[in-house]
Parts: C-alpha cells; structure tokens; sequence
C-alpha cells in the first residue's frame, strides 16, 4: 500500500526512509516517551505534628531546667563574703539610728549649751574648743572672770549658728550615715548551736560628711575624736532565716553557751576550755581590758572586772562598758566623769581618752 510524504504529498514505498521529491525524513522512529518519574513517598500525615511537639517538650524541659535552678539559688543559704557582711552591715546602720550616732557623733561636752564656759588652766578642753572654732561651729572665746574670794579666770565659748545645724540633740554630729569600705571575717564562720555566726571587723567610709567638717583645716583631728576615731567596728552576724544580719552579743552568747554545754556533756573537762575560748574571740565574758597595761612613761595600770588599779597600786571600783573595740569606763574616784579606751584589732595595744583627748597610749603587759 503506497504511502505519500506529509510535505510534499509525493508517493513512496512503505520501506522508504526519505523522499525521492523533497528529501524529507518519512518513517523515522517515533522517540520514546520519557519514562514517568516515580511518584515521591507520601509522608506520614503526623510526622510535622510530632516535630512540633518534640520541640515544645524540649523547650519546656529547658524552662524547667532553668526554673529549678533558679530556684535552688533562691532557696540556698547566702555565702559569707565581703559583700554579704558588706550588705548585713550597711543595712544595720542604715535602721539603726542610735548605732550610727555613736559612731558619728561627739557627746564629751554639753554641745547643746548656748555656751561653754572652760577654767583657764583645762588647755586640753580649750583645745578641743578652738578648733571648733577653726571650723566655725562656735565663735572666739571671749575671757572673763568667775569673781568671788578667788577670782578664776575662764573662756567662754558661744554656740555659733553652723554649730547649731551640726547637732542632733546634744551631740555633735560630723556626717549623716556611714558605709562599709572593706570588711573581713567572713573567712572564720563557726557554727554555734546550730547557727552559723562570725565576727566581722569593717572599716567605715562617711557618708553625707557635714559641710564645716569637710572644709575644717583640723578634720584628721576632729575624726581622731570619735569614739571610733578610726571608723573601724566589730559586730557580731549570724546566719539568720538564710541571710547574713548583724545580731546582739546576747544572742551569741547564748548559741555560744549552748555549744559549749554541748561539747562538756560529750567530752567532759574539754568543753570549758572551748568555752573559754567561745568567749576570748566573741569577748562575752570579762571585758577585753582585763589585765596588766603599760604606758609609753613606763607606768602600769592594771583592770579587773570591776575595777582599775592606778601606777601607784591605788584600786577604785569601776564600772566597764563595751562597744565595739571601744571601753568606756565610770570609775567612782574620778566623779563619774568617763573613760574611754579604744583597742587595736590585736588588743595588744590601745588608746587612752578622757573627753575626747587622747591621755596615753597602752601596751599589754603579757604575765
């Protein structure tokens, strides 16, 4: 059967491969058609549901994860260091008004008096007095005489109006508040009775420093009579409901007392030395002048509980007050008029006052 060119419509044989006309290709093998490509796996419909929630579950064990530590840092005990003493302490003089004032303020002479009148032959009052006047708190003393069968001569030093502004009630104050500048201890906590306690010794930074004190030719001077002329305190801090708080020496003394039993009634004779000791290093028991003392003159005094023996071996009924590293102590042969004696860290030596002067420097004299 004769088949015919699609181009040129010319007639050709069924085996023919190209036309005798035109030339075109006839009969040429059709080419394959491509083979389907295969059909890619159906994914499970819940695979991308899974995903999700594997990666909400490992975001909420993270959350988890963090809270909880979180949490357990809450929860923890806070370290004794610089700056949790630093903070127990600050937050202690900044509630306790009458903590500051003693460390802040001078109540040595009737400082709320209009005036001042001083005996010509006390130098160390007038002194003290004139550079007051320094710093313009009271105005040149003006000399008059007491009169009588004897006549005294005395200063009289009136109360100026800058001075007024530097006192809270009778005392004369050089600063608003106060702040820890270092502090240490926090490497010697001791458990007591079941409480962590430690006696931390700071050195103190002014605050809010008065205006006539900070322009005084004399400020060295005027803080050197304080009764912590060196700004440095020791307080006693426990542990308490997991923070550090500066606690009263009663209560240690009580946890000290509570250990101490316990360590008698275990190890018989050896507790009362540990009590011994509990009380040397918290000094809860006699006060820390006990003893022998020299002064630089070569003189001795020597302190008992209750009383002083003067360099002549004269002894007087006494009275010991303790604050700090601060003594001060009412003697009933000196009128009632006080003492005070200011201890080194060491409390190998210390510093003798007597109305805000210092008298003597004193040197332990060890048995």
């Amino acid at each position: 059967m004769a088949q015919f060119c699609k181009q040129c419509g010319t007639a050709h044989t069924p085996d023919a491969r190209f036309c005798d006309e035109c030339g075109k290709a006839v009969n040429a093998a059709s080419s394959p058609s491509p083979a389907p490509a295969p059909a890619a796996p159906a994914k499970p419909a819940g695979a991308g549901v899974q995903r999700r929630h594997v990666m909400i579950a490992g975001g909420v064990l993270a959350v988890v994860i963090v809270a909880g530590g979180a949490l357990a840092w809450l929860l923890a005990p806070e370290a004794a260091s610089a700056g949790s003493f630093s903070r127990a302490i600050d937050a202690h003089l900044a509630a306790d008004e009458a903590a500051r004032d003693k460390l802040l303020c001078l109540s040595n002479l009737p400082y709320q008096k209009e005036e001042i009148r001083v005996a010509s032959y006390d130098s160390s009052t007038r002194q003290w007095l004139d550079i007051l006047v320094r710093g313009g708190l009271y105005n040149a003393p003006v000399e008059q005489s007491s009169g009588g069968w004897i006549a005294q001569s005395q200063f009289v030093y009136a109360l100026a109006a800058p001075g007024k502004a530097a006192l809270r009630g009778d005392k004369l104050c050089v600063a608003k508040g106060v702040k820890v500048a270092s502090v240490s201890g926090y490497e010697q906590v001791r458990d007591m009775g079941g409480q962590q306690v430690a006696m931390a010794t700071a050195k103190l930074a002014l605050t809010d420093e008065a205006a006539w004190l900070a322009k005084s030719p004399d400020r060295a001077l005027i803080l050197q009579r304080l009764p912590h002329g060196d700004l440095e305190v020791q307080l006693p801090l426990a542990l308490v409901d997991k923070q550090w708080q500066v606690t009263d020496r009663a209560q240690m003394h009580e946890a000290a007392m509570a250990m101490a039993g316990a360590m008698r009634n275990a190890s018989g004779a050896q507790g009362a030395g540990m009590l011994d000791k509990l009380k040397s290093l918290f000094r809860f028991g006699a006060h820390p002048l006990v003893g022998k003392w020299k002064t630089s003159a070569g003189e001795v005094l020597e302190f008992t509980r209750d009383s002083m023996i003067d360099e002549h071996g004269k002894a007087s009924k006494a009275t010991f007050t303790a604050e700090g590293n601060v003594v001060t102590i009412l003697s009933e042969e000196r009128g009632g008029m006080p003492m005070q004696v200011s201890l080194s860290n060491s409390n190998n030596t210390a510093t003798l006052m007597l109305g805000g002067l210092r008298i003597a420097v004193l040197q332990r004299v060890r048995d």
